[in-house]
């Protein structure tokens, strides 16, 4: 279904990470309470912040991208204005080319 093929996972299900879809309204609020269960963190993966682990290799090509494309991003950020907040290279995505995150602290799409 669309949850499951979400850009969102891509990353993460390459790694093998598990994930839990937590679809409800309710479940957003719950999350930031509960924080943890059973000694796993609890994020969401709609929202800046997520970190995922890579190897040395992996972050020596995030670096590279990272000042390949800062150009692009401050001139995307200029096009967008105020519509975003920031514009920035992913390390989340694999397939897809791009996706729109929530804020650390705000509520998920």
């Amino acid at each position: 279904n669309a949850v499951e093929n979400s850009p969102f996972l891509e990353k993460l299900k390459q790694k093998g990470n598990e994930v839990l879809f937590m679809t409800e309204p309710i479940d957003e609020y719950c999350v930031q309470q509960l924080k943890e269960y059973e000694g796993k963190k609890l994020v969401c993966a709609t929202k800046e912040g997520l970190t995922i682990e890579d190897s040395d290799e992996e972050k020596k090509k995030k670096e590279a991208e990272k000042e390949a494309f800062e150009d692009l991003c401050k001139i995307m950020k200029e096009i967008l204005g105020e519509k975003v907040e920031k514009v920035v290279i992913s390390d989340r995505l694999s397939d897809s080319p791009c996706i729109l995150v929530t804020g650390e602290y705000g509520w998920r799409i």
